[in-house]
C-alpha cells in the first residue's frame, strides 16, 4: 500500500505559538483535512507573494466570528484592527498569475520556521477578550439587479421545524423556502436576516 503523501503548512491557534502541521496532499482529502482543522468551511486571503506565481495564503473558517470562535491574532499594521478569529492555516499556493498552475504547495521545514518567526513578530496575539465588530458578521449577496445586499446569520434559539431537504455545501447545510433561509453547521442553526442600510432597496 502506497504511503500517503503529506505537505507542510503552519497552524496558529488562539493562545498558542505557531506550529508546523502536515496535511494530506491528495485532492479531496486535502480539502477535508483543512475543514477538519478549521472546524468548518474556509476562505483564503492572499498575504504576500513568496516568488512570482506563488504566494502565502491565510485560510480561516469563513464563519468564525458568527460561531463565536476565540480571537487569535491581529493582522500586521496598517490592518491591526482586523482580527483573526478561530484557528488559521498559513499555506503556500499558486496565486493565479499563471493560469495553467493551481493548487497548494509543500514548504520545507526551514521555510516554515522562517515564516513562523515572521508571524510571531508581525501578528500580535489577542488578549482573549476581543469581540467581533458589526462588520465582522456582515455578509453580502447580489440581487437580480446586481446590487449588493447585506445580511447576517443569527443563531436560532431552538431547532427550526418543517425544514425542507438541505443543500449541502462542504460542512454547511442550507435549508431554503420562499420565506426563510436557515443554515446548519456543527449542529447549530442560524437564520438569515437582511440588514437594511441607507442604500437598501425597499422591495
Amino acid at each position: 500500500m502506497a504511503k500517503e503523501q503529506l505537505m507542510r503548512a503552519i497552524l496558529i491557534e488562539p493562545g498558542q505559538e505557531p506550529a508546523i502541521i502536515r496535511l494530506p496532499a491528495g485532492h479531496g482529502k486535502h480539502e477535508e483535512a483543512i475543514r477538519d482543522v478549521l472546524e468548518g468551511n474556509y476562505g483564503a486571503v492572499e498575504f504576500f507573494e513568496i516568488q512570482p506565481g506563488i504566494s502565502l495564503f491565510i485560510l480561516v473558517n469563513d464563519l468564525a466570528a458568527v460561531l463565536g470562535m476565540k480571537p487569535n491574532r491581529r493582522f500586521p499594521a496598517p490592518d491591526e484592527k482586523e482580527i483573526i478569529y478561530g484557528k488559521a492555516i498559513f499555506i503556500a499556493a499558486y496565486n493565479g498569475a499563471d493560469e495553467s498552475k493551481e493548487g497548494t504547495l509543500d514548504m520545507s521545514e526551514e521555510t516554515c520556521l522562517m515564516f513562523m518567526e515572521q508571524i510571531k513578530l508581525h501578528f500580535a496575539p489577542c488578549k482573549g477578550d476581543e469581540e467581533p465588530g458589526p462588520e465582522d458578521t456582515l455578509y453580502y449577496e447580489e440581487d437580480e439587479q446586481g446590487q449588493r445586499k447585506p445580511y447576517r446569520w443569527v443563531e436560532c434559539l431552538a431547532v427550526p421545524d418543517n425544514l425542507p431537504e438541505p443543500l449541502q455545501a462542504g460542512r454547511v447545510k442550507f435549508y431554503r423556502t420562499e420565506t426563510r433561509e436557515i443554515m446548519e453547521i456543527n449542529n447549530r442553526y442560524f437564520k438569515k436576516i437582511p440588514v437594511y442600510t441607507p442604500d437598501s432597496s425597499l422591495n
